[in-house]
């Protein structure tokens, strides 16, 4: 009889969670074993998590202080705990397919189902053992550490630190990495590495909250002989704004919508340019692409910017003249300051992090 598949829980409520996710479904797979990825809360009421996602990007773009009001009510309070019956749908959707796949392992990359999967039945609780995948950085918010779990994943030492300053037991910790997509640990040469002399290539990813996004696009394709790449994302009306920024400049530049091929775009470019979202600073790290960043939302990002600080290659570049001002900086003397930037980068990277993760899933699912 073969293994049972590991079950992986997300949500749609930052770019990370997902991400995690389907880093590690795919280091799983790499390592022979089968994985189900399911987002209970989309699955369960779908119109209604729609539109709590739309409301949280909302607030994150609109009224970042807002939102980080409500962040940290939920980190001093029992503000989710108290509100779990109102997620009765996402709970019997866990139970749904706990009792479907029958897992030996489940892995959660969204604190929430940690206390959903409390409430469930003893019998049914006791039959596998739980991951919880922090992607906060340093900065951890308490929920990751109010619900029991076997095991918690972290992406470093200072996150486990943080972790362990909320009460869980350090032997309980292990800080094997981001679990990024598998594809940025391929052995394969970066372009990127290549020193970029006066010819920079450079992806600026937008978010959906625009601020001064299109701005700060037609700003880079502005520079002459640089190769400038701009992601817009999902929403058509995004590139239809980078477009009228851009202006005469549009054929200067290559526009991208969303795409599943994150890992060889940034292996290629010098420098990318974006909001600090948990999966964007851990695949810039994993890729060792140069990081400026536009954007930190208070509270919830704020700890994704400290782990750049840590490493000692932070930059924040809220417009396009800051950010052309950071990388003519870098490339001055023969690039040095990017060269600098590469090493610290290099030296923080851990871009097999879901190959050792999933290692450590197959071992506990047999």
């Amino acid at each position: 009889m073969s293994a049972s598949p590991v079950l992986i829980l997300t949500a749609a409520f930052g770019d990370g969670h997902n991400a995690a996710a389907r880093g590690l479904a795919a280091g799983i797979q790499l390592r022979g074993g089968q994985a189900v990825v399911a987002d209970p809360f989309a699955e369960s009421k779908p119109a209604l998590n729609d539109f709590a996602r739309r409301l949280y990007l909302t607030l994150i773009n609109r009224a970042p202080h807002a939102w980080n009001l409500f962040y940290a009510a939920c980190h001093r309070l029992p503000v989710i705990e108290n509100s779990l019956f109102l997620h009765g749908a996402a709970q019997r959707r866990v139970e749904e397919l706990l009792r479907i796949h029958k897992p030996k392992v489940v892995v959660l990359s969204f604190p929430v189902y940690a206390h959903l999967i409390a409430r469930l039945p003893r019998d049914l609780r006791k039959e596998f053992k739980l991951i919880t995948i922090v992607t906060d950085s340093i900065s951890v918010h308490r929920l990751w550490s109010s619900a029991p779990a076997d095991l918690w994943v972290v992406p470093n030492e200072p996150t486990a630190h943080s972790l362990a300053a909320l009460g869980i037991s350090r032997d309980k910790i292990r800080p094997i990495g981001f679990p990024v997509d598998p594809r940025f640990a391929a052995p394969d040469p970066h372009s990127g590495d290549e020193p970029p002399g006066e010819k920079p290539r450079i992806l600026h990813l937008l978010n959906s909250g625009l601020l001064h996004g299109p701005e700060m696009a037609a700003h880079l394709a502005a520079q002459p002989g640089w190769e400038v790449t701009i992601g817009t994302g999902r929403d058509p009306k995004v590139m239809q704004k980078v477009e009228e920024a851009l202006g005469h400049h549009r054929n200067k530049v290559q526009l991208l919508g969303w795409t599943s091929e994150m890992p060889s775009i940034l292996a290629r470019n010098h420098f990318v340019v974006g909001k600090a979202g948990g999966a964007l600073t851990q695949e810039t790290i994993a890729s060792r692409t140069p990081f400026l960043v536009t954007q930190v939302v208070p509270g919830q990002e704020e700890g994704n910017f400290f782990l750049l600080q840590e490493i000692g290659v932070a930059r924040l570049t809220p417009d396009g003249e800051s950010a052309v001002r950071a990388i003519r900086e870098a490339l001055a003397e023969n690039g040095q300051g990017w060269k600098e930037w590469k090493a610290k980068l290099a030296a923080a990277s851990k871009p097999d992090a879901s190959l050792r993760l999933a290692d450590l899933c197959l071992s506990m699912n047999g």
